[in-house]
Formats: structure tokens, C-alpha cells, sequence
């Protein structure tokens, strides 16, 4: 009977019957093309060499599953921030493979437009870029025509650099990308000479570099005495004394004071107001945190922490010279535009662990909270973001014959991370900044008492900063 009447319709009106008839096919056309496409996309999202190999593929925040289906991760154009690190003290670190199972981490470089040159002719190309031996272990080798691919010295060095290579890629000057009277850039050390005694040193580039007159180097020598008292003492050179090195740490103030990288330590000359230091610093393995910088229409603020932990060794001078041995020591490096600038730090260690937190305020940095960062020998444990830090109990100490108000007891805690740190502090050294906000500049050392989950994991001793008013 259907079939019938659909005859009859098509004798009575065929124009009508064969544009219904057309439309009902191209939308039944259409379902079966994107069914078609949808299970393409899927076959190649689950494809391990368009994916570029492994189990696990790691894209930049905010990348979707989508994305991926689109096209594969040689589509994106988009790279990952500290690749390098990710790789060697994540990834691939000891704990990676332990408490992870991971047997290599392959980075894939994508979407390089170069040119090519054969004779007269000009190709462009998008070139890659892969290390052999990771791509082989996540199993999206190429299938080669002719020749070989193996490792090249330059990919051994990418993901397994010796201690000396990893120090001159993480740690070296910069040329400052405006002048500005408030850029300044400097080695910072503190070394423990005794539980009552230590110092802090500080080798400074500051000015309008590049412009004669206009910028110079500066030692900085704090020492903390026994007692309790501080002493700071400065030496000014001119710009024309001051050689520094954009491809290492290396920096050099006239023939008397220096810091440069002799194998896999740092060797550290400086003398001022009587007080001489010559040691050499010698970084633990892993304990380093990478390379960063913040920037906005002010500031400019870079920060590396190559030696969480290290041990000194050398003379110090305070006049009377004495060895030092085995002192335990950290070393940061800074750079950036400082004006009415201000911070949260603190790192503390010991022979197992390294605590790291800090953020920066002021000068039109963003609002971004409070980092923390713990590792140790086996790589990252773990990247907070806690909230803010709470004062738990304040001291009163005398500055100039003035009352001022200080941390005791402060802490801090990423709830969803489980993560609580606790800073006790046992000695207080403030500074005058002259400024109108935040005018004391605070530095502390205690003891950073660190839990997990509602168990303690550490007990670090450690060094810690902040501004009071």
C-alpha cells in the first residue's frame, strides 16, 4: 500500500517527490561522511606515531582531546615550558621511573617552517625534531629508507647533561632589555660557617648597562656573628671593571673578585671592608629549580636557583681567616627591574630534602599567589600553590632604638595538595629600605617543619625573607 501511494505521488507531482527524495539522501550522504570522519579521527588519536609514541602524551595546559583528534600533536605549534626540566628531573628522574613506571619521556619538536636550497630552487618545509633513542623506547621510530638515526652528542647532552653543561645552560647573565637605572643582576650565596655564625654574599650588576657612567658591580658581604650582630659591608667598581658572561655563570669584578664555573662547582672570590671569602660551591645533583621570569609594563623579574643544596668548602677572613669544610651553602641568581618591589622567599634543606617557596610583589607583577617547590636526589616531589601566609606569632625587636613588629612563627598550606609548612625562627637580621611602603626589609633563619598528608616529612633548616612596615 506504501509503496503504492509513494508511486502514485511520484506520477502526480515528480519535481516535488524527486527534491524530497534528493534532500533525504544528501542529509543520510552527510551522517554517513561524518561517521566516516569521526572514526578516522578517533583511529588516529589512539595511533601511536601520530601521537608521537607512548602511552602517555603531555600538551600544553588548556589542549583537549579535540585538539588532538584534529590532526596529532604536529598540528598544535605549540610548545611546553621547561621541556628540558620536565624531562630529566620529572619524567625521567629517578622517582618517574620508580614510583611511575616511566621508561623514557620522547620530546618531539613540530612545525618548523625552514627553507630549503637545491640550486636555483627554493623549498619550504615544516622540519621536526626528535631524540632516536626516546622516540625508538616510545615505539614511533620512523620507517628509514636509507642511512641510520641515532643519537647525536647534541641530543645526549638535551636529556642527560653532565653537572658542568647543566650549570652553564640554567645559570648565566643577561643583556637588559631596556635601561633602566633599577635593572640590577646578581650572584647571591649563603654559606652556614657554624649553628651560630654565617654569611651571605653578593656579586651585583646594576645601572643602565651599556651606558659609561652609568652602571657598576657591587660585593655585598653580611656576616652574622656569634652574638647575634650583624655586620654589612660593600665595595662599588665602575662598569669599565665588570665582565660578565651571557652563555655562563661566569662574572668577573676587576682581578680581586669573581664567580665562575670550574667543572661542576662554582668558585667564589670577593673580599670588602676587611672581610675576604674564596670557596668553592659545589651544587647536589637534582636539588636545582629552573630557569623563570615574570614580566609585565614594570618589572621584569627573573629568578634560577642552580644549588638548593651545596657544600663549601675554602676560607673565609672575618679578618682572621679560618677553612671552611663541607659548609652546607645555596646559591640563587636574579635579575630584573626593581622598582618598589617586594617578596616573599624562603628555602630550606638538609642532606635528603630542599624546600623552595616565594612570590613577588609590587611593581606591576601579576597576581599571581604563592609557589612552593620540593625535591630532592630523586627529582620533584611535588609544585604547590598554597594560599597566603599566615602570621602566627609575631616578636618585637629593636631597630635604630625603635620597636618593630617580625615573624616568629609564620606558615602556609596547599589544602588540596595536603601540604602544610611551618617556619619557626630563631634569628632576625631587618634593613632599612627608606621607602614609604614596605619599608623593613626582613631576613630570617629557623626551621621549616614540613607535612604531607598530616605526616612530617622534614625538618629543614633554611633562610627565609619578607618586608614589614
Amino acid at each position: 500500500m506504501i509503496f503504492r501511494l509513494a508511486l502514485a505521488e511520484l506520477r502526480n507531482r515528480p519535481g516535488r517527490a524527486l527534491f524530497l527524495l534528493g534532500g533525504y539522501a544528501l542529509g543520510v550522504a552527510v551522517m554517513v561522511v561524518l561517521l566516516a570522519v569521526g572514526e578516522a579521527m578517533l583511529e588516529q588519536a589512539r595511533d601511536r606515531e601520530l601521537v608521537g609514541g607512548g602511552d602517555v602524551v603531555v600538551v600544553p595546559a588548556g589542549i583537549s582531546a579535540e585538539m588532538l583528534k584534529a590532526g596529532g600533536v604536529s598540528s598544535l605549534f605549540l610548545g611546553i615550558d621547561h621541556a628540558r626540566f620536565l624531562q630529566r628531573n620529572l619524567l625521567e628522574s629517578p622517582r618517574g621511573r620508580r614510583e611511575h613506571g616511566i621508561r623514557s619521556a620522547s620530546p618531539i619538536l613540530d612545525g618548523k617552517p625552514v627553507e630549503l636550497y637545491a640550486g636555483d630552487r627554493r623549498i619550504n618545509v615544516i622540519a621536526s625534531g626528535e631524540i632516536p633513542s626516546r622516540t625508538a623506547t616510545a615505539g614511533a621510530s620512523p620507517d628509514l629508507l636509507s642511512g641510520r638515526w641515532a643519537d647525536s652528542d647534541a641530543d645526549r647532552r638535551w636529556t642527560a647533561p653532565d653537572q658542568a653543561g647543566l650549570l652553564r645552560e640554567i645559570d648565566r647573565f643577561h643583556v637588559p632589555p631596556v635601561r633602566d637605572s633599577t635593572w640590577a643582576e646578581w650572584h647571591y650565596f649563603n654559606v652556614v660557617l657554624d649553628e651560630r655564625r654565617w654569611m651571605y654574599v653578593t656579586l651585583m650588576v646594576a645601572g643602565e648597562v651599556g651606558v659609561p657612567g652609568r652602571w657598576g658591580g657591587r660585593i655585598l658581604l653580611t656576616v652574622r656573628e656569634p652574638d647575634g650582630t650583624h655586620r654589612s659591608l660593600t665595595r662599588d667598581l665602575p662598569g669599565e671593571q665588570v665582565r660578565f658572561d651571557t652563555a655562563s655563570p661566569d662574572l668577573r669584578f676587576g682581578d680581586r673578585a669573581y664567580v665562575r664555573l670550574e667543572g661542576d662547582a662554582y668558585r667564589v672570590a670577593a673580599d670588602a671592608g676587611g672581610v675576604r671569602v674564596d670557596l668553592r660551591v659545589r651544587p647536589a645533583p637534582r636539588r636545582y629549580f629552573p630557569p623563570t621570569d615574570i614580566g609585565g609594563s614594570e618589572l621584569v623579574s627573573g629568578y634560577v636557583t642552580p644549588a638548593l643544596y651545596a657544600r663549601a668548602d675554602g676560607t673565609v677572613c672575618l679578618p682572621a681567616c679560618q677553612p671552611v669544610r663541607g659548609a652546607q651553602a645555596y646559591h640563587d641568581h636574579n635579575w630584573g627591574v626593581w622598582r618598589g618591589v617586594s617578596w616573599e622567599w624562603g628555602s630550606a634543606s638538609d642532606e635528603r630534602l630542599s624546600l623552595l617557596y616565594g612570590v613577588v610583589r609590587g611593581g606591576g607583577a601579576s597576581a599571581e599567589g604563592l609557589f612552593a617547590y620540593l625535591v630532592d636526589g630523586d627529582g620533584v616531589r611535588g609544585v604547590y600553590r598554597p594560599g597566603a601566609i599566615e602570621l602566627v606569632e609575631m616578636q618585637t625587636v629593636a631597630v635604630d632604638g625603635r620597636p618593630l613588629r617580625v615573624p616568629r612563627r609564620f606558615a602556609f598550606e596547599d589544602r588540596r595538595q595536603s601540604l602544610r609548612v611551618t617556619v619557626d625562627v630563631a634569628a632576625v637580621h631587618v634593613t632599612d629600605m627608606n621607602r614609604p611602603t614596605r619599608r623593613w626589609f626582613v631576613q630570617m633563619r629557623g626551621v621549616a617543619t614540613i607535612e604531607e598528608r598530616g605526616r612530617t616529612v622534614g625538618r629543614l633548616t633554611g633562610f627565609f625573607e619578607t618586608y614589614v612596615d
